[in-house]
């Protein structure tokens, strides 16, 4: 007889497989958690400092200063955690608090690519619609 005829005849699969995909489902499920907890996180640390940048810039982060604190950052960033923290996204982070200046209303079901396309929607109506839209997504 095949091994394939031996484990389809096997009683004990059905349940093996059963418990197998119970088990798995539990890690899926682990995963997308972790996933969202770090994904939380991250978009609120990126709103901290955009806060942290626009309140040292103030209104204009292209002046001297500014462009001196951001290549800073960005310099020291990147050095101890890698890349992501380049003068652009630094930027970004900024736009961030300003785009969404209050924290508490921030949605963690969104992610900083979320929130960074919904910064190029100007209108704070229509911004605002797309959110709730990506939310129910």
């Amino acid at each position: 007889m095949s091994d394939n005829k031996l484990i389809q005849s096997s009683p004990e699969i059905p349940d093996d497989l059963k418990t197998y995909s119970t088990v798995r489902g539990y890690i899926i499920a682990a995963q997308k958690q972790v996933y969202s907890a770090v994904n939380s996180a991250m978009v609120i640390a990126y709103w901290n400092i955009g806060k942290q940048i626009y309140e040292a810039c103030g209104e204009n982060d292209r002046a001297a200063y500014g462009k001196q604190l951001l290549q800073f950052l960005s310099d020291k960033l990147t050095a101890e955690f890698g890349k992501g923290f380049n003068v652009r996204n630094l930027r970004n982070m900024r736009q961030f608090y300003i785009t969404f200046p209050i924290r508490n209303a921030l949605r963690s079901e969104l992610s900083w690519t979320h929130y960074r396309s919904l910064m190029k929607v100007s209108d704070e109506i229509a911004r605002n619609f797309y959110l709730e839209e990506a939310v129910k997504s």
